[in-house]
């Protein structure tokens, strides 16, 4: 499926000042689709590293962060000369490995002449750590669920897509347009932008199945929390996400830390929020008091409401 990022990724690989790019987004989200998809068809070879299907890769980069050695025990290890601007490399699922994504430094240092992408689900929380982001020394690029737009476009309505873009200014649409443009709304507030539902409803058009994709990438989420967080924060982590679909059904009220669980309290829950939000499948949306800029010297830090992170913002 098209992804509008995909011409960003074009536009990244011409610039004069590009550097290693750090792709971030949400599992499931498609990073490692639209980068092996982007290495294919711009590049005349991709090198493709995962360093949560093959730990041994962490291996390269523990002597030191020499680009040049690395890059050549890279090209041993997987049979194959990398050649500068024409190869695309991909670490994947960097955040396994601190001192591959500390080599993006010296790639953008040294050997800028190297096209490397790196992405990962859980990069929020591994850049909030201390000392583990080269500073000043990647590009990034953030890669959301499908927008409206492109869901259009995947569903084979890119007619609809172009109309939508050529609007310049209020007016209304004709009711046959209006529509058919409401009823793709809801289909695409049922799909909820994930690629692989969406996928699944464009080609058959089965709501049930693609209920099941969503309980699925839920179930994926969940297993994270178990996987990467602390164990003193995983019920909290469960207990939050279980908690957003009461919240947002509480009109015009903000987050309240009992209706997680009664008695609860702030400073018991916050870690836990920053994770889900650092993370990238939250959004923590503060009140502002009134609406002059610039809106966060107003926000009321008490005053908060979470959102499931599922759109651009």
């Amino acid at each position: 499926m098209k992804r509008d990022i995909y011409s960003e990724l074009q536009t990244w690989r011409a610039s004069n000042r590009r550097k290693p790019l750090l792709l971030q987004g949400a599992r499931q989200t498609g990073k490692t689709y639209i980068l092996k998809r982007f290495g294919r068809e711009a590049y005349r070879s991709v090198v493709y590293c995962n360093f949560e299907e093959h730990s041994e890769l962490d291996a390269f980069f523990q002597r030191d962060l020499d680009p040049n050695r690395i890059l050549t025990e890279l090209g041993i290890y997987y049979d194959h000369k990398i050649r500068p601007t024409e190869d695309l490399i991909i670490f994947d699922e960097i955040q396994v490995s601190n001192r591959a994504l500390n080599s993006l430094k010296y790639f953008a240092e040294e050997r800028n002449d190297i096209h490397i992408v790196a992405a990962g689900s859980l990069l929020g929380l591994k850049l909030s750590t201390p000392g583990s982001f080269p500073v000043g020394k990647v590009n990034f690029r953030y890669l959301y669920p499908m927008t409206f737009l492109e869901f259009l476009q995947a569903v084979g309505d890119d007619r609809y897509r172009g109309l939508i873009e050529g609007i310049t200014g209020i007016e209304p649409l004709s009711d046959a347009f209006h529509t058919h443009l409401i009823d793709r709304l809801r289909q695409y507030y049922f799909t909820g932008g994930m690629p692989e539902a969406v996928r699944h409803f464009a080609e058959t058009n089965d709501a049930p199945g693609t209920r099941e994709i969503q309980n699925e990438i839920i179930r994926s989420y969940q297993l994270d929390f178990a996987k990467h967080a602390s164990s003193t924060d995983i019920p909290k982590l469960t207990a939050i996400w279980e908690s957003i679909p009461r919240h947002l059904a509480r009109e015009n009220k903000k987050f309240i830390f009992s209706a997680v669980k009664k008695g609860a309290r702030a400073r018991e829950y916050d870690s836990a929020l920053a994770w889900l939000r650092d993370a990238g499948l939250i959004l923590w949306v503060d009140a502002a008091e009134n609406d002059r800029l610039p809106l966060k010297h107003y926000a009321d830090a008490v005053g908060f409401k979470v959102y499931v992170r599922n759109a651009k913002t």
